[in-house]
């Protein structure tokens, strides 16, 4: 790989990824440049060196290894010259990611924005010679469409892209009237964004007292999850679990699991978890914040929680956004009040005033704003004294 900002945290993040998909990654090396080489990625020399190293010692005519992994998404004509290199097959950190994506996967939408993402990412490298589809057709980066689609014309591959995109349109028109009827009976939501492997499905199922997959591994979820959110005083919401951020995420991957991470952008309040016990937990949130930003979600009310850090609570940082929470060995009910203190400080205080008769109506406000003072007085009227998500949400609870 080419040297670059941060290169540590993104060689230590390629072996993970690496090791996610059973690959084990017995060398590491660098190239300082500064710009990458259009025919080979990285120099020539640099290439001769390395391959060098890797040749068996018994057969000098066959490499020591099984694959050549660069972490970056590198050009057909790029991995061929690499390839014929070696003489092994190179995948990129693309493929790596795709590959991990595609074993995850358990939704039928899930698996077809895979397959979208890993044809989107073939198609310009069958042009030409491209990629060698000996190589490239089984196993790691292809594993969703499997061998015998890729081996099929360009045409195929290209109508089975538009027969993938209508059927992730009407999913998309299903989510939308789903959000819309949500809107309309005025739920607020909340969405869990963060890095990949920061606790997110952990803290999802302390909140909403779940019981989604949750491992200590890159990618754990992928298929969006959402569940009720009841917290001590009554207020109701929906949280939902989102699929994580990585560095450098595929544009494929991006534009092809844009419907899931939308599901987010309608959202009143965004939970940023990030994990205390990463060493670079700072890249790790600014890396979400580019990607809020990419899909025009920067606006959204944020709470940045610190998780894991029982582990470690000795060096989180103090993000750019004011509102954070550090969890440590809490109860879900000690983190449900600690997060509706935090949403309370970004709401709109209101004072209303009902008659003893519209019981229905308070117990709307009860469920769909925080209500934090009601006394009755002797015209037996309510005075009540709350918090609303932002403004017109009480009118429109009461269709007033």
């Amino acid at each position: 790989m080419r040297k670059s900002e941060h290169v540590d945290d993104q060689v230590d993040e390629l072996v993970q990824l690496a090791a996610s998909i059973n690959i084990d990654v017995i060398g590491v090396h660098v190239q300082n440049m500064h710009e990458i080489n259009a025919k080979s990625y990285v120099g020539t020399g640099f290439l001769d060196e390395v391959a060098e190293l890797y040749f068996d010692e018994e057969n000098e005519d066959e490499s020591s290894i099984d694959y050549v992994i660069v972490n970056d998404e590198i050009s057909a004509s790029q991995n061929r010259n690499i390839e014929n290199r070696f003489d092994v097959k190179v995948i990129d950190r693309t493929q790596v990611i795709l590959d991990i994506f595609s074993q995850r996967a358990q939704s039928k939408v899930g698996q077809l924005q895979v397959e979208l993402a890993q044809l989107e990412y073939l198609v310009p490298r069958l042009k030409g010679q491209g990629i060698n589809l000996s190589r490239l057709g089984a196993g790691i980066g292809t594993r969703g469409p499997g061998e015998s689609k890729l081996e099929t014309d360009r045409r195929h591959i290209n109508t089975r892209i538009k027969e993938i995109r209508a059927q992730l349109k009407v999913i998309e028109d299903h989510r939308e009237r789903y959000r819309a009827r949500r809107t309309i009976t005025d739920v607020v939501k909340l969405s869990l964004v963060g890095y990949t492997n920061a606790g997110k499905s952990t803290l999802f199922n302390l909140l909403a007292k779940s019981e989604t997959y949750e491992k200590d591994e890159l990618f754990a979820t992928l298929d969006p999850k959402t569940q009720q959110l009841v917290f001590p005083n009554g207020f109701q919401a929906i949280i939902s679990d989102t699929v994580g951020f990585i560095q450098n995420l595929p544009t494929t991957l991006i534009e092809s699991f844009k419907s899931t991470l939308e599901e987010a952008k309608d959202s009143e309040f965004l939970i940023h978890v990030v994990d205390n016990s990463a060493p670079n937990s700072y890249h790790h949130y600014e890396t979400v914040g580019a990607l809020l930003k990419q899909l025009n979600m920067q606006d959204i009310p944020q709470i940045v929680l610190f998780n894991k850090a029982d582990i470690d609570d000795t060096h989180h940082f103090i993000p750019d956004y004011p509102h954070m929470y550090v969890h440590k060995n809490m109860s879900g009910h000690d983190v449900r009040e600690a997060l509706l203190s935090l949403m309370i400080k970004q709401m709109k205080k209101y004072e209303f005033v009902l008659n003893v008769q519209e019981q229905d109506h308070l117990y709307r406000l009860k469920r769909h704003t925080v209500v934090m003072e009601q006394e009755l007085d002797d015209d037996g009227n309510y005075h009540i004294k709350g918090y609303e998500p932002h403004g017109n949400w009480i009118n429109r609870i009461l269709n007033r």
